[in-house]
């Protein structure tokens, strides 16, 4: 399983020129887990998602959230490997080019 994003980071010590342009970083987390017959069909689902999300933290991030765990629940594959623990896992960060 693989978590990715590009965030956007503006430098402190631009803030007000008017024409800085942030610096993007990528951010990847993968997970390995081992074979489970709990998860069998997982490949069949169909289901990507860019994983966008522009809630604001509070109350919009927590019904978010709340809409996030009701779709994992739905799928047992899913449900199940949400509860698994991985075998292996690595965190990548690097500037995109």
């Amino acid at each position: 399983m693989s978590f990715g994003r590009l965030l956007a980071v503006n430098g402190a010590d631009d803030r007000d020129a008017p024409d800085r342009q942030p610096e993007y970083w990528k951010v990847e987390l993968q997970l390995v887990f081992g074979e489970d017959p709990a998860w069998a069909g997982l490949d069949c689902l169909g289901h990507q998602d860019t994983g966008f999300d522009y809630d604001e933290i509070g109350m919009p991030r927590t019904v978010a959230l709340g809409e996030m765990r009701r779709f994992i629940e739905s799928y047992p594959q899913l449900a199940a490997m949400w509860r698994a623990e991985p075998i292996r896992s690595n965190l990548a960060l690097e500037q995109a080019g």
